[in-house]
């Protein structure tokens, strides 16, 4: 199955947002005056997943960076290029974290996110970490896909399918605009060159102009209110300690 050939405004959109988090240690008081800085250590699980978080509340999808693939989206994507516009539109429902190469390092402070004898290339799950569901870089898409989704309705109110196919048809449209605009900008150089800024068919050429990119402006509006469909669910709250228990 061949690539689809996307106008340059589909190609904005279609694209993984990382974030690259760095942890910043604590100081602690020395004296009363003066600050040192906290020996560098491995945070345990959940503490490096409450920092990667931040105060981001969408599930996590967790790529670590290797000596094979450092610097790109390898793991994730696929080598062919086929289907990846289904892993593009479900990401934008996730916070997406690339960790570097170093991360393996015992005493980096991310290191126990990942298993330390057959550590995993990447994870996805709930940032509270009730739910976590591991994939290396050998798998199939089916398979991403099928992981991805689960988190989601881990994580969402509503399931993302129907929201997908109606953001697969807005991209289309990004592709129908897009030809608009670059067969205006065409025709418009064509009269300048052949007729000059006077021109009287300027003016219609360029009202269409104007149309098409109010209509892109708009296909971008109906995108995001796509990606606000999907609801995250209120967290659970803590269950109440039982009686002569003390809470955690």
């Amino acid at each position: 199955m061949p690539e689809i050939l996307r106008g340059p405004t589909a190609r904005s959109v279609l694209k993984l947002t990382w974030e690259y988090p760095v942890y910043v240690a604590p100081k602690t008081a020395n004296n009363g005056r003066t600050t040192a800085e906290t020996a560098r250590r491995a945070l345990t699980r959940q503490e490096a997943l409450a920092y990667i978080a931040g105060k981001d509340p969408r599930p996590l999808l967790v790529l670590r960076e290797c000596k094979t693939c450092n610097g790109t989206d390898d793991a994730l994507l696929s080598r062919g290029k086929v289907d990846n516009e289904r892993t593009f539109l479900l990401s934008r429902w996730f916070h997406c974290v690339k960790l570097p190469v170093d991360v393996m390092e015992k005493d980096h402070p991310f290191h126990n996110l990942f298993d330390d004898k057959d550590p995993e290339h990447m994870f996805l799950g709930t940032v509270d970490g009730s739910v976590r569901k591991t994939l290396e870089s050998e798998r199939s898409r089916v398979e991403l896909w099928d992981t991805m989704v689960a988190v989601l309705k881990a994580s969402y109110t509503k399931e993302p399918e129907t929201t997908v196919k109606k953001m697969q048809k807005l991209i289309d449209e990004f592709d129908r605009v897009d030809g608009e605009l670059t067969a205006a900008e065409k025709r418009i150089d064509e009269i300048l060159e052949k007729e000059g800024p006077d021109s009287r068919k300027l003016k219609k050429l360029k009202e269409e102009l104007e149309v098409a990119r109010k209509q892109r402006d708009e296909v971008f509006r109906s995108l995001d209110q796509a990606t606000a469909e999907l609801k995250l669910k209120k967290p659970t709250p803590a269950a109440p300690a039982a009686e002569g228990e003390t809470a955690k």
